[in-house]
């Protein structure tokens, strides 16, 4: 997640009533070390925020690890139903649809879990570099595009958010580029292509852009 877009995430969670996101469930969490180590702009701008107001958070994520509360996978129903049954009132969902073959039907299943009236946060990259997690299908979606995904969810706000360079994302530290290029070659032999290694060097002065909407799901 890049810092701007978490403080978007931030600001916009902190317009809506505590009871009307509690509890709250973050779909593709990843670590607790990584929300609050790696990149601890996440935790700082969204979650150590909802704490402070009381508000419940829950982690799922499809791999075990510190901080994942929920292991599971939402193309399994039964699992989806009981995610469903424990009665969240709102869903983030952030940076993972370009990591699914099939966006339209995780929409589907994140819908399912919400009651009417919940709301949904979910961000996807507009123009970002491609990376694998395992896989990346760049789909890299408009509001209007994203939005459409959910067809039971009305559309309360949508931004296309710009959120610096690639030069601003390593720091404008060349060691942390090269470590990071490092990361990324590691990449070239593990996924057998290029593409996950090589293309972040072209992004070093464009800018990231991420796809960011606030839905409520109809009454």
């Amino acid at each position: 997640m890049l810092a701007n877009e978490a403080h978007w995430i931030g600001e916009t969670l902190s317009r809506l009533q505590s009871r009307e996101l509690s509890p709250v469930l973050n779909v593709g969490s990843a670590t607790a070390t990584f929300r609050e180590q790696v990149q601890p702009w996440i935790d700082r701008e969204i979650f150590s925020p909802l704490r402070k107001r009381g508000v419940v958070i829950e982690h799922l994520d499809i791999q075990r690890g510190d901080g994942v509360d929920l292991c599971g996978d939402l193309d399994d129903d039964n699992f989806v139903g009981q995610l469903f049954s424990r009665g969240y009132q709102s869903l983030l969902c952030c940076n993972l649809l370009e990591h699914v073959n099939d966006p339209a039907s995780i929409a589907s299943k994140l819908e399912t879990i919400l009651p009417s009236g919940g709301h949904l946060i979910v961000t996807v990259p507009n123009q970002f570099p491609y990376h694998p997690d395992p896989i990346d299908t760049m789909f890299r979606p408009s509001v209007y595009e994203l939005s459409n995904l959910f067809a039971n969810c009305h559309l309360l706000q949508g931004t296309l958010l710009d959120c610096g360079t690639g030069w601003d994302y390593v720091g404008r530290n060349p060691l942390v580029m090269l470590s990071k290029l490092k990361h990324r070659f590691k990449g070239l032999r593990d996924h057998g292509g290029i593409r996950g290694s090589s293309s972040f060097v072209p992004w070093l002065f464009r800018t990231f852009r991420q796809t960011c909407v606030l839905l409520q799901k109809k009454q």
